[in-house]
This record gives C-alpha cells, structure tokens and sequence, in this order.
C-alpha cells in the first residue's frame, strides 16, 4: 500500500490493528495505534479502533491500561458506543460484585462525559445502563436532566419535533 503511494485510512488502520491484537501482539498493535495518531484526519482512530484495543487489552486483564486509553479516546472526542461499554461490563462480570461494579464504572463515565459538555455520548452512555438494569445514581440522574433541559436544548428539540411532525 505504502509502496504505491497509498496512504491508510482509518478502515486500513483498523484492519491491521485487528489481526494484530487477535494474533496476541497487542503491543504491536498500541504501536501501530500511536503511528495513527500523528497521521491526517482520515486516518484518526475511531470508536471501533478503540474498540478492538480495549478489548485486547481487557482480554490481557490491562484493565488500568484500558481505562487510559479510554480517557485519551474521551480527550481526542471521541464518544464511547454501546460496545465499549459491553466491553467493560464484561470484564467486570469477573469481579465479586459485578453489577455493582458495573453500575459504578459507567456512571463515572457518564459524569466524564458531562463534564466535557459531550450530553449526546452521556445519554448513549445511560441508555445502556437502563437497557442492562443499571440505573445510574441520582446524582448522575440530576446532572443529565440538567444539562438536557438546558433552556436552548430544550428549545432546539422542541422546534425539531414540530419540523419532524410538518414537514
């Protein structure tokens, strides 16, 4: 690829960082990722490459070194889907107090996300947490409420109902 002048792109990326953590070289594989990061945008990681990486890395039991490379996903802004956090739920199952565990984890990513103003990734976040019967705590509760019934979301949701609903 690289000797015809082919640069690769994310999918190419992925790909390659896929074979290599089922293969077992997950540290080939956070190499290649970290060759990602100084690329053009095309060519940045995505929700499913920090995907195959977390999974490789819990599958390891690098549990702290899979929640660092969830925090530097959050910081590049990229939001978690629903197979990060089965990821994490996961290899959770596997302590004492899974449900607990689990519960705690993904509502301390929902306050994270929050806090870098990312509503739409929380509310994913929550979601998940409700479809598996894992309600957040009311703290969390009231902080997404919040930042939701902002009077300008409120507003722009609103107005996207009725656009939805006439047109």
């Amino acid at each position: 690829m690289l000797g015809k002048g082919c640069k690769p792109d994310v999918v190419a990326y992925g790909s390659m960082i896929n074979g290599l953590s089922n293969a077992g070289l997950v540290e080939d594989a956070l190499q290649l990722y970290n060759e990602m990061l100084c690329q053009e945008p095309d060519s940045q990681p995505d929700v499913v490459t920090y995907n195959i990486l977390l999974n490789a890395l819990c599958k390891q039991s690098s549990i702290s070194r899979a929640i660092d490379l969830l925090n530097s996903m959050l910081d590049r802004g990229c939001d978690p889907d629903l197979v990060t956090c089965i990821i994490f739920l996961r290899t959770l199952r596997e302590k004492l107090d899974p449900t607990q565990d689990g519960r705690e984890f993904l509502d301390g990513l929902v306050v994270r996300l929050l806090k870098r103003q990312r509503v739409l990734g929380a509310s994913k976040i929550v979601e998940v947490m409700l479809q598996k019967l894992l309600p957040p705590k009311p703290s969390t509760w009231a902080r997404v409420v919040e930042d939701l019934c902002k009077p300008k979301k409120v507003q722009a949701a609103i107005q996207k109902c009725w656009s939805i609903l006439y047109c």
